[in-house]
């Protein structure tokens, strides 16, 4: 099969000065050709300098000088997981972590 892939020009120049892989989808016009959409990476617009995060069993905790940020996930069929007792014990452990964080961020 053969599959005809049209680009943006943006695109294409990243891809020819990098040579990096660029991840999206393609949108078929017609089973003989598409267009490639890039995935969209979301900035917060607080970046990335001078954040500190932990890893947790289940999700992470992220402080910058701007704000903190905990995520947890947790299937529903892990064994042995009591959900609200793995957020009690990781909120815990985040929150540690934070006032440690915050402390040396500020000072």
């Amino acid at each position: 099969m053969e599959l005809t892939i049209q680009l943006s020009d943006k695109i294409y120049e990243r891809l020819l000065s990098t040579g990096s892989r660029i991840q999206g989808t393609i949108g078929l016009i017609n089973p003989h050709a598409g267009n490639f959409n890039e995935h969209v990476r979301h900035t917060d617009g607080y970046g990335n300098a001078g954040s500190r995060y932990i890893r947790l069993r289940h999700g992470r905790a992220t402080v910058n000088e701007k704000r903190v940020c905990l995520s947890l996930r947790i299937d529903l069929d892990e064994s042995n997981i009591i959900p609200s007792e793995a957020i009690e014990v990781e909120s815990r452990q985040a929150s540690n972590f934070v006032d440690e964080a915050l402390f040396l961020i500020n000072n």
